[in-house]
């Protein structure tokens, strides 16, 4: 991501006052700043397919019994950070969060902390900017691609259609710049989306 570009933030908390409280301050500061605001992880999920996040700012109470969903979301967007909103209950730091601020934290101190992880996001290495930005349906469509399935097979697999399979299969040679079989089997199992275990060969 770019340092002048504008920074996507999500905030993951069911309470309408919290959410508000935490967009006036983003919006008061000097953060360039886009805020979507999402009650339940699968609205978060939903927002990820059609949406490139950078940091995601979440109530711990919604990752409870679903640690398994989050690790498959932090493997699927590397690039996502995730500040964590600590209200007294987190008995030890969790490994699904990067960084926590209380509400009685100083708006600088909220501030500087979400520029910091945004920094971490910049930091990381430019090649995978392809994977950050391939869709939870593409990466679904490239696992299937790498398996040697057929456009129809996808698609039945997936219940989508062969025109969206190939609308996919054109976006992931766009973003990534591989056409051949061989050569996005290399960038999956490089980017780690999938494991050499995983193909059926």
């Amino acid at each position: 991501m770019n340092k002048s570009a504008q920074l996507h933030i999500a905030i993951l908390e069911s309470s309408k006052i919290i959410c508000e409280g935490i967009q006036t301050i983003l919006y008061q500061s000097d953060m360039d700043c886009r805020i979507y605001r999402l009650e339940t992880l699968d609205d978060l999920i939903e927002l990820l397919d059609t949406h490139p996040i950078d940091i995601l700012i979440a109530n711990p109470v919604q990752f409870v019994n679903r640690e398994k969903e989050i690790q498959k979301i932090r493997k699927h967007y590397p690039s996502l950070a995730v500040a964590g909103i600590d209200f007294g209950m987190m008995h030890k730091p969790s490994t699904l969060i990067d960084i926590t601020f209380t509400l009685y934290d100083s708006t600088e101190h909220i501030v500087h902390l979400l520029l910091k992880l945004d920094k971490k996001s910049q930091s990381q290495p430019n090649e995978k900017e392809g994977e950050e930005n391939l869709t939870k349906r593409e990466i679904e469509v490239l696992t299937g691609l790498v398996n040697g399935m057929l456009n129809k097979e996808i698609a039945d697999a997936l219940n989508i259609s062969i025109h969206t399979v190939v609308r996919h299969r054109k976006n992931i040679a766009m973003k990534t710049g591989i056409r051949s079989q061989s050569g996005l089997t290399i960038y999956a199992i490089s980017k780690k989306i999938i494991s050499i275990e995983d193909i059926d060969i």
